[in-house]
């Protein structure tokens, strides 16, 4: 299995061999950290760089926006607040296969040790603890954390997921 191309509402499977690699291609769609990367390198050789690929990153931090888990978090308390079920805003897919993630502190110490290590400039690294999951054994344990109760992904219900900022 590969990652999950979506385009409208049809989501297409990428073959890919596990795992992704630092030098596999791109995914054929629009990137923008893939365009963070190429104006960067459009720098060299005047500045040196690391470039860092984490997965969904989650942890505590001050300074992440991309923090996977804060957003669980706000969602299961205004689901909580507001009496509605805590459905998986993902596709069948996402819910039934592997998954992984990078916690923010794993990635702080990549980022650490990028910055003062000479021998790894203009270099870039993916990011993950390794261990993987399902978002549907997951679910189960935010609703036993945040005290709202499991919603199982409906077919009919959520075929493509739904959007969670109209939500």
């Amino acid at each position: 299995m590969g990652p999950v191309l979506t385009k409208g509402n049809v989501a297409t499977i990428i073959p890919h061999e596990s795992p992704f690699r630092e030098d596999m291609e791109r995914l054929p769609h629009p990137n923008f950290y893939c365009v963070l990367e190429d104006i960067v390198r459009s720098y060299s050789p005047y500045l040196t760089y690391s470039i860092h690929r984490p997965s969904i990153i989650v942890g505590a931090s001050t300074r992440s926006v991309y923090n996977e888990l804060l957003t669980v978090v706000v969602y299961a308390e205004i689901c909580k607040y507001r009496n509605v079920p805590f459905r998986y805003p993902g596709s069948r897919y996402t819910w039934e296969h592997f998954c992984d993630m990078t916690d923010a502190r794993v990635l702080a110490t990549q980022h650490a040790w990028a910055a003062v290590n000479g021998k790894v400039q203009n270099e870039a690294f993916n990011c993950t603890n390794g261990d993987v999951f399902t978002w549907k054994r997951m679910w189960k344990v935010f609703c036993q954390e945040f005290g709202v109760e499991f919603q199982p992904l409906d077919d009919d219900h959520d075929k493509v997921g739904f959007d969670l900022a109209e939500e």
